[in-house]
């Protein structure tokens, strides 16, 4: 993983070694790349263990596209949500063109011999390792995810981090609990997990860091602008729609980079370690990792 900012920092991933599988327990599914590849017009065929199953029937996204089809959201929506029209229009995000002029902006970081083309963008909300909730722009393209911190106000990149796929070793969708034992609320709404560990755990200095950069996974949820109800099919802010494009980006580089090896796809439970942060249940109840106008006060 790469992470940028206007200094911009490297952290070198030694994907050489087999990836090890997950430590969560949940329904387990595997993709074998090199079958992926002699259908390379259709999505790779799965095997699914376990109760359920994916429905795999889905429109694949293209930057700007707005409610032309359904997306059902797969993982489970916070209860009861409802964003209005006013409380919609307190997002810089939701400016007209906003998310599109951001888009063309954060590739600028985009590096054509290294990620390749560009074949989707995202306006996702991402968990830190310290359950702080913020507004993010993921750009999926052939070779890697590019997530971006985004200013809406004043329209400059913060900071990035770039993900390369072929490093990533299991990607888990279900809903987020928390440990045995902690005081939090439950979040009752579900997300994705991406994770490059190999099955390890974080280190101390990278579990009670709250600015560390080198945490190997990244947790993605709905954008609060899919529960505006104009908006709840807007494939721009619907984490199911990205987990489907990046599961065959994932597929199809891994052919690539590591043939003959499979990324496992898990549907079970997403653990967040917090116990008792009062400072996260603050953050994301005041919104405060999202551009919003607050009555008059911008950040």
């Amino acid at each position: 993983m790469e992470v940028g900012k206007e200094a911009s920092t490297t952290v070198h991933l030694d994907d050489d070694k087999p990836a090890l599988e997950g430590q969560f327990v949940g329904a387990t599914l595997e993709l074998n790349a090199a079958e992926a590849q002699k259908a390379p017009d259709k999505e790779p065929e799965v095997g699914f263990e376990g109760p359920g199953s994916f429905d795999r029937a889905r429109p694949g996204s293209v930057i700007g596209r707005q409610s032309v089809a359904s997306t059902t959201s797969r993982t489970s929506m916070r209860p009861g949500v409802v964003r209005t029209d006013v409380a919609a229009k307190t997002y810089f995000s939701y400016k007209d063109t906003a998310f599109e002029a951001a888009v063309e902006k954060c590739r600028m970081h985009i590096k054509p011999e290294l990620d390749g083309n560009l074949t989707g963008a995202w306006l996702l909300t991402e968990i830190d390792h310290w359950d702080l909730e913020h507004e993010k722009i993921c750009m999926l393209t052939e070779n890697s995810l590019i997530v971006c911190k985004y200013n809406f106000i004043n329209q400059s990149v913060i900071e990035y981090k770039r993900i390369m796929l072929h490093c990533v070793d299991t990607i888990v969708i279900g809903d987020f609990k928390y440990p045995d034992y902690s005081v939090m609320p439950d979040r009752e709404h579900g997300g994705i997990q991406l994770r490059w560990n190999r099955g390890q755990d974080l280190s101390f200095g990278q579990k009670w860091n709250p600015f560390s950069t080198d945490i190997p996974y990244a947790t993605f949820c709905h954008h609060p602008l899919i529960y505006n109800p104009k908006e709840n099919e807007t494939i721009t802010y619907n984490v199911d729609d990205f987990f489907e494009s990046l599961v065959q980006a994932t597929s199809k580089c891994y052919d690539v980079k590591r043939p003959g090896e499979k990324i496992t796809i898990i549907e079970g439970p997403i653990v967040i370690e917090s116990y008792a942060s009062v400072t996260s249940m603050i953050y994301n109840q005041s919104g405060i990792g999202f551009f919003r106008d607050r009555n008059g006060v911008s950040f």
